[in-house]
């Protein structure tokens, strides 16, 4: 394949996926979609640093525990903390031993 048939495929390509995902996203604003990526930035950091132990079991509880009132109330409501509580689980899972209402 020549250069301008390889470049014209990928145009096209990148002009169909570029207005697709706009109609398959949720309701989300902007400020929503950030404050889901701060969300969960914080609960994975959490989970690292207490995964390499940086924080303790208590430290870390405690911070996940304030982490998930604040998501839910002031952010994203229950479904989004789900979300958020799934990812960072399935990335350390190690930390579900400290997350609030696992037992612990």
């Amino acid at each position: 394949m020549t250069m301008r048939v390889v470049f014209g495929s990928l145009l096209a390509a990148t002009a169909f996926l570029g207005s697709a995902p706009v109609m398959a996203l949720p309701s989300l604003d902007d400020l929503e979609i950030k404050l889901q990526g701060e969300a969960q930035g914080w609960l994975n950091a959490t989970c690292t640093y207490y995964d390499i132990g940086w924080l303790s079991e208590e430290q870390a509880s405690r911070a996940i525990r304030r982490l998930v009132v604040r998501i839910k109330g002031d952010y994203l409501g229950e479904d989004l903390t789900r979300q958020a509580k799934k990812i960072a689980l399935e990335r350390s899972p190690s930390c579900q031993t400290i997350w609030p209402g696992s037992g612990n």
